[in-house]
């Protein structure tokens, strides 16, 4: 929710003309939301894997992250990479981001918690 709030405030800075500090600062908003996100998602996935497996989740928990960030990188920043598109970059760049996360939200959905007793899985 609060990426989203400034994905709005973002989206009606688009309509004015707004100094690149203050949209800066705008963005502390959607830079928040990552931080907040990323301790219960780890959670939510170590407790749907058997403990045993709880490293193994992790790693590939993290390496994904790890690969997302890069390619995000690359991609938002080849969208603001010029001056003239840079506030239509920016929208695309984190309506991208936007659906990516809900895309994430609606598979955490199907994540159910491992049983302890189910037979070892080799």
């Amino acid at each position: 929710m609060v990426a989203e709030r400034g994905v709005d405030v973002i989206d009606e800075a688009e309509h004015r003309a707004v100094p690149v500090p203050a949209l800066s600062a705008l963005m502390i908003l959607v830079g928040l939301a990552g931080p907040l996100v990323m301790p219960p998602v780890m959670a939510l996935l170590l407790d749907a894997v058997p403990a045993r497996r709880a490293g193994v989740a992790s790693g590939v928990f993290n390496t994904g992250r790890q690969a997302g960030g890069a390619l995000a990188v690359a991609v938002f920043g080849a969208l603001l990479a010029s001056r003239a598109t840079f506030l239509p970059g920016l929208r695309a760049s984190l309506l991208i981001a936007a659906a990516l996360a809900l895309a994430a939200a609606a598979v955490s959905l199907l994540i159910r918690p491992a049983d302890e007793a189910s037979p070892p899985v080799n």
